[in-house]
């Protein structure tokens, strides 16, 4: 294990083609100079992990505005772009304007893929209840990643999902964080993971999951205010986060996203 990886995580984006969200500023804006931001760095990721509620509503216009923009920066940076679901999420609209599928193809399966960046695997899992803000992964999920997991990757493995496996300090969040974490755990047990990210919460989190850890990243579209814990409160904030992976070890850093 010698390579050095880069990815970046843009989480929870929640587009709106209307502009703006509530009173929390405009998701488009926060995305935008987001994507400005990188694009004038030095750093060149291999690959843009978009884990999930990348709309707010699940509007079609925008997931076109969303692919138009993620379509920019790969072209400009060389990375490949990891679409991921979120509860806010909509996966019919998801599957025809983000990973191209035929309209007319039935889409309500859920979305899971794997991707590789020289010997470093990312495996995307599809956490959503359709209706429901919680999230979780069927029997027939986690079998599908145990079989993916039989087969070892020179880098080893990150695993990008929407809801946390792991707490939040917000009570309301904590209740809608994904369930059954421990069935995850056990496909995991003995695998070359080497991190687990999420997002969801809009606040950023490290904890373990077994002995892999698991990393939440912060939101780009705002924060929540992880110093409440009885209620979700939403401030205004937009931050992404920088996953290094140098010989097999994961390194995250979050990255403010400047208010104008």
């Amino acid at each position: 294990m010698s390579e050095r990886h880069l990815l970046l995580q843009l989480s929870d984006l929640h587009i709106l083609p209307t502009g703006r969200l509530h009173s929390l500023g405009d998701p488009v804006e926060h995305l935008d100079r987001a994507i400005d931001l990188i694009k004038t760095s030095s750093s060149r990721p291999e690959a843009v992990l978009l884990t999930g509620d990348l709309t707010d509503a699940g509007d079609p216009a925008a997931y076109r505005m969303l692919r138009e923009r993620i379509d920019g920066l790969c072209a400009a940076t060389g990375a490949a772009a990891v679409f991921v679901p979120g509860n806010h999420d909509e996966r019919s609209a998801f599957r025809t304007h983000l990973l191209g599928a035929p309209e007319d193809v039935g889409h309500e399966s859920p979305i899971d893929q794997v991707h590789w960046f020289g010997d470093l695997r990312v495996i995307s899992l599809d956490s959503v209840i359709p209706g429901e803000d919680a999230g979780s992964l069927s029997e027939a999920q986690l079998e599908w990643l145990a079989s993916e997991l039989a087969s070892v990757a020179p880098d080893g493995t990150v695993i990008a999902l929407h809801h946390p496996p792991i707490h939040s300090p917000i009570s309301t969040m904590d209740r809608i964080g994904l369930s059954d974490p421990g069935g995850l755990a056990r496909v995991l047990d003995g695998s070359d993971v080497r991190l687990i990210v999420a997002g969801h919460n809009h606040h950023a989190s490290a904890g373990m999951l077994g002995p892999v850890p698991v990393w939440v990243s912060p939101a780009l579209s705002y924060r929540s205010d992880a110093m409440d814990e009885s209620r979700y409160v939403g401030l205004t904030g937009s931050a992404f986060t920088r996953i290094d992976v140098i010989d097999g070890s994961p390194l995250v850093t979050v990255v403010p996203v400047a208010p104008l």
